[in-house]
């Protein structure tokens, strides 16, 4: 077990991939991967794998998968430099590789974003269980595809939030009686809601910070961008966010049914049952492809030309 660096430095060119911090260093070639004092071929490479946090050590860490057994390249304390150097790393030696967030991209997707999957490997991505129902309505505006995937809340962030508005609550009374006196019902009833508007703006800020307190994520696709819409506890939408359609790197379905969006570098979280997960996994890829986001004939014709 290598130590838990804060940060890594990733250099990355047509070559060859480094990731370094201290004294650690890894190099990936298109021949070989070489770490510490150990060295492995590309062909010796099954594919490469992070772990999750506490999991075999303090931090994050990139293991090389292999017929003898696993071995680990390097380690951080920043779980973003993991996931990129494992990124890069990977598609250096073109080889496969998966992430502890449940994400995962074999040797011949890199480089790719959704709209390339679907189109090029359509049979990797799962298929509607049923036809005639459906869990996410999709609506079409124009060139617009509007839906909503039905996440919600996980139960431990929905009872902070209400436990801690039920204290903000009763906070209220005993500022109200040591509040000032006036004769306006208005003044009496904001001094009461203090504490309460007081927890549901904390909360905000860690829903625009980290993604807690986000459900009903609504989603907007054109063929340049893709916005989503998160709502505050299910209740009223949050600022909206957008990427270009080619930045739409990735979409998985992990552990527990959190089903995660890749945009750039941003993870979006969407929490569900496993089951409605996959589901709706499985509707959305269809349905880039149903409505000309996503067709095979324009990769191809781009690929010729």
């Amino acid at each position: 077990m290598g130590t838990a660096h804060a940060s890594l430095t990733i250099r990355d060119d047509a070559k060859k991939t480094t990731v370094s911090s201290g004294n650690d260093e890894a190099t990936a070639t298109r021949k070989e991967l070489k770490f510490g004092s150990s060295s492995v071929k590309t062909t010796d490479i099954i594919g490469l794998h992070t772990d999750s946090r506490g999991e075999s050590g303090p931090g994050y860490a990139v293991f090389v998968e292999k017929e003898k057994g696993n071995e680990e390249v390097i380690r951080s304390s920043s779980e973003k430099d993991i996931l990129r150097a494992v990124e890069l790393l990977s598609a250096m030696l073109k080889v496969r590789f998966s992430e502890h967030t449940g994400r995962s991209v074999e040797a011949d997707e890199h480089g790719m974003n959704v709209v390339d999957q679907i189109c090029n490997y359509p049979e990797r991505w799962p298929a509607v269980p049923n036809l005639d129902l459906q869990m996410v309505k999709f609506i079409t505006i124009g060139s617009i595809v509007c839906f909503t995937i039905p996440s919600r809340i996980r139960d431990g962030e929905k009872w902070i939030f209400w436990g801690a508005a039920f204290i903000g609550l009763i906070l209220g009374i005993p500022v109200t009686t040591n509040a000032p006196a006036t004769d306006s019902p208005l003044l009496s009833i904001l001094y009461f809601l203090a504490p309460l508007l007081a927890v549901i703006s904390l909360a905000y800020v860690a829903a625009m910070k980290t993604g807690m307190f986000e459900s009903k994520h609504e989603v907007r696709l054109t063929k340049e961008k893709i916005h989503v819409i998160p709502n505050f506890m299910g209740i009223f939408g949050m600022p909206s966010r957008s990427w270009p359609m080619d930045d739409f790197r990735d979409m998985d379905v992990t552990e527990g049914g959190r089903l995660t969006l890749l945009m750039g570098d941003e993870r979006l979280y969407c929490d569900m049952d496993t089951l409605e997960a996959e589901w709706v996994l499985a509707e959305m890829a269809e349905r880039l492809e149903k409505f000309g986001l996503a067709t095979r004939n324009s990769v191809a014709s781009s690929q010729e030309e």
